[in-house]
């Protein structure tokens, strides 16, 4: 439940594999980008627009601790925070991720489950 007089802002993720260099050992990182959900559609899908900000680059080597971003994300969704909107008001406002945008390969990396699954039964 949302304290009197607070906001939310649905958050949105997405990533993709990308290379970045090919000449000396083929180095991958995912990209990881977020928006508002707020914002149009229409709006956010224009590059021009610049409604998507990276927020850092994930190595595909394996990780041993959590990311900085993600437990900034959980703590904006649990305790909220202090935005300015643009009238100059302070909103106490909460923002939990609503959505991730991934191609296939991606959802199975994210969800942890074997290349030959189905995203949409429990076949394999």
């Amino acid at each position: 439940r949302l304290p009197v007089g607070a906001t939310l802002v649905g958050i949105i993720g997405a990533s993709d594999k990308t290379m970045v260099t090919r000449g000396t050992g083929g180095l991958e990182m995912h990209p990881i980008f977020f928006t508002i959900g707020n914002i149009n559609s229409q709006v956010r899908m224009k590059a021009t627009s610049h409604a998507w900000i990276c927020a850092g680059f994930l190595p595909i080597p394996k990780f041993n601790r959590n990311s900085d971003i993600a437990t900034l994300l959980k703590d904006c969704a649990r305790n909220g925070a202090f935005f300015t909107d643009p009238f100059g008001q302070v909103q106490h406002t909460y923002t939990p991720l609503v959505v991730w945008i991934a191609d296939l390969p991606e959802q199975q990396l994210i969800a942890c489950v074997a290349k030959n699954s189905s995203p949409v039964t429990l076949a394999s």
